[in-house]
């Protein structure tokens, strides 16, 4: 029972020295309810399922710092106060965002708008693009994504166009017939993308669109790390179908001028970079403009943190 015990417990302490270690590449300090929820699992098998009481005992180890109620790599005490910082910006970002995705409900080709990346964690810098995540209806992502660009760009809301201040990045469009984003991942590992998905704010959700996508993704990251549905900021039930019927099939009959309108303007360099890779990614269910995609970079600090960190067994504070 001993052996078995104290495998266990060291397990679960490279696991927890593992989430801090992914974290702390965006100076990112976590609560104990967020390593709980964010536990990068080294090995599922050896650390069970543990109780906050026994992360909270495995936490508490020499290379772990704690303060005010956060928790960080020793000697890292400093990424305190930038994410205190980050926070306070990071709230008026999600004005902006809560307001814009109110704004796209209104199309019926919408189902799900998301606040993702870094301000999915509330970790924003000043300069940093509000990105968000949107599912649309089948056979209307080109329409859906002309329309939502087009206002926005009228608006000086794109970044890098004149913007002002926090800029709408809508990048990442996918329609209800791939909500699996397993097709994106990096074949060599990607554990950014899995914590790309994890923290996504759901904005607005039709129907049990984001139930679905969680239950669409929810296997492919585990072991590594869990899915757990979040509460959705606007929900709304299926509206009538005449009333939607209408403006869908004029969404679905200018699909195909939408994508060559598009395609016609796409930048030589995202060009290049179409469908060679998961960087771009341009199909008729999913539009992917992430040509400065970093999660190799990423994967492979993480991965030489791993064998600092996690490849000999961690002793707990004597």
């Amino acid at each position: 029972m001993m052996p078995a015990m104290f495998a266990k417990s060291a397990a679960l302490r490279r696991s927890l020295l593992a989430t801090l270690a992914y974290f702390d590449l965006f100076d990112y300090p976590l609560t104990l309810a967020e390593i709980v929820r964010f536990r990068y699992r080294i090995d599922a098998a050896a650390e069970g399922d543990p109780s906050y009481a026994e992360i909270l005992a495995a936490v508490t180890m020499p290379r772990v710092g704690q303060s005010r109620g956060f928790y960080f790599l020793k000697g890292r005490e400093a990424i305190v106060e930038t994410r205190l910082r980050r926070y306070r910006i990071a709230e008026r970002k999600f004005i902006r965002a809560g307001r814009a995705a109110s704004l796209m409900r209104f199309l019926p080709s919408v189902l799900m708008v998301a606040v993702c990346n870094s301000l999915a964690l509330s970790n924003a810098r000043e300069d940093s693009d509000i990105d968000m995540f949107i599912v649309c209806r089948r056979g209307t992502v080109w329409s859906t994504r002309l329309i939502i660009v087009g206002v926005l760009k009228f608006f000086g809301l794109r970044p890098r166009e004149r913007a002002v201040g926090d800029p709408l990045c809508v990048s990442f469009f996918v329609s209800e017939n791939a909500l699996c984003l397993e097709p994106l991942a990096l074949p060599a590992g990607d554990t950014h993308l899995r914590y790309w998905i994890v923290p996504f704010v759901p904005l607005y959700a039709v129907g049990r669109t984001y139930a679905r996508f969680v239950a669409a993704n929810r296997a492919w990251l585990a072991p590594e790390v869990a899915l757990a549905p979040r509460s959705v900021g606007r929900r709304r039930s299926l509206p009538r179908p005449f009333v939607i019927a209408p403006i869908l099939g004029l969404l679905r009959r200018v699909e195909g001028l939408a994508r060559r309108i598009q395609l016609s303007v796409l930048p030589d360099d995202l060009r290049s970079a179409m469908n060679r890779d998961s960087t771009v990614v341009l199909t008729d269910d999913i539009l992917k403009f992430h040509l400065k995609d970093r999660r190799r970079e990423f994967e492979s600090r993480f991965q030489a943190r791993l064998k600092e960190f996690c490849a000999e067994p961690v002793c707990a504070v004597s």
